[in-house]
């Protein structure tokens, strides 16, 4: 059952494009990865997450690697 589960676990997480080693990785949801956490407002959540992680990331948007680069400007 445990082994059942953790192959599944993988499958639902496995993307078509390899990830980017060494680049932070913004934790998803099996099957949606990012999609959900996005929603309409994007360079407001990439925003933020940049101030977390920094100014280049990648995220998964369903099974899709995708990287992330922002300029944040100081106010």
């Amino acid at each position: 059952m445990v082994a059942f589960i953790f192959l599944l676990w993988k499958y639902l997480n496995k993307t078509d494009t390899p990830k980017i080693r060494n680049l932070p990785e913004i934790p998803g949801i099996p099957l949606f990865g990012n999609l959900l956490q996005f929603g309409s407002s994007h360079a407001k959540v990439a925003g933020q997450l940049a101030k977390k992680y920094g100014p280049v990331f990648q995220v998964r948007l369903g099974n899709r690697v995708g990287a992330i680069v922002l300029h944040l400007k100081k106010c």
